[in-house]
């Protein structure tokens, strides 16, 4: 009963997002790019030069300018009774507010598989170099800061990444891919798969990533699939696989790019790959803004 109260409150949350005329404003457009092998800080000094034009307007898609940084921010909440929904509540409210910022392309919500009180937020900053710190300017985020302080079990611990795929712009925009719903009544889940490849291997991880990402996002049971490499470290990479079934993850491992992607990176690795499972909280599956096709 209080999971169908928690996901009918997350659906009612978001009608009201939508209803209120959920659409980003422009922003001004700017360079930037970014070669297979990485070149990553000096693309984050081009982007701090540069205003990024990053989000779809009513006007069209803008250009994209990649990468765009992700940070991926660790919570553990208290065990006691009612910090999990409370969180889980409070957080989507702020997700809602937080994808409407000019500088944010996604604001996801997932919660771990194996431990209810473990969640993670995913948040992707079109604006590289304005957009974290104009968010935690905003009341909702002060909202959100405050109302969750007594929450923490420990300080929240926070990972940067950059993007490498979606190459597309449009399919960071969960403005736009909020309305594209696959209508699931089942939770997506969302597989954080954790990478650290040889030094010197990086370039060529990425190809082989890239190809095998290209061919995952077609696939009927997958919704993103996201590669990402760590600002601080390029031999690191997180792979976020989101899949509409318990079946799919298991179908994707029997297709022909997986295995030839498997096969491939099998000599790059540093150390045996890792995973950890969460559930999408927000957007929610019946509104899912998770597609990336």
């Amino acid at each position: 009963a209080a999971a169908q109260h928690a996901q009918h409150a997350q659906h009612a949350l978001q009608h009201a997002c939508l209803q209120h005329g959920f659409r980003r404003k422009d922003a001004s457009s700017g360079g930037g790019g970014m070669d297979s092998g990485g070149g990553h800080r000096a693309v984050r000094r081009a982007h701090q030069q540069h205003d990024v034009r990053c989000c779809a307007s009513e006007h069209g898609p803008a250009a994209f300018s990649p990468p765009f940084l992700a940070v991926l921010v660790d919570v553990q909440v208290n065990s006691s009774t009612g910090s999990q929904s409370s969180f889980e509540m409070a957080s989507m409210q702020n997700a809602i507010n937080s994808i409407q910022e000019n500088g944010i392309s996604r604001f996801d919500v997932v919660q771990n598989v194996d431990d209810e009180d473990n969640f993670v937020l995913v948040e992707v900053y079109c604006d590289v170099q304005n957009g974290p710190a104009s968010h935690k300017e905003t009341k909702h985020y002060e909202a959100w800061r405050d109302t969750v302080a007594d929450m923490m079990f420990r300080p929240r611990q926070a990972k940067k990444y950059l993007t490498v795929f979606p190459e597309d712009e449009s399919a960071w925009n969960a403005a736009k891919s909020i309305d594209k719903s696959h209508k699931s009544d089942e939770d997506l889940l969302c597989v954080h798969v954790y990478v650290s490849v040889k030094p010197g291997t990086e370039s060529a991880f990425v190809q082989a990533t890239l190809e095998n990402a290209r061919n995952s996002v077609n696939e009927a049971g997958i919704s993103r699939f996201d590669v990402l490499q760590s600002e601080e470290d390029a031999t690191k990479f997180l792979l976020i696989e989101v899949y509409k079934t318990s079946e799919a993850p298991a179908k994707h491992k029997e297709t022909a790019h997986y295995a030839t992607w498997r096969d491939t990176v099998a000599d790059m690795m540093a150390e045996p790959r890792s995973a950890k499972k969460y559930t999408a909280r927000f957007p929610a599956p019946g509104f899912a803004g998770w597609d990336a096709a």
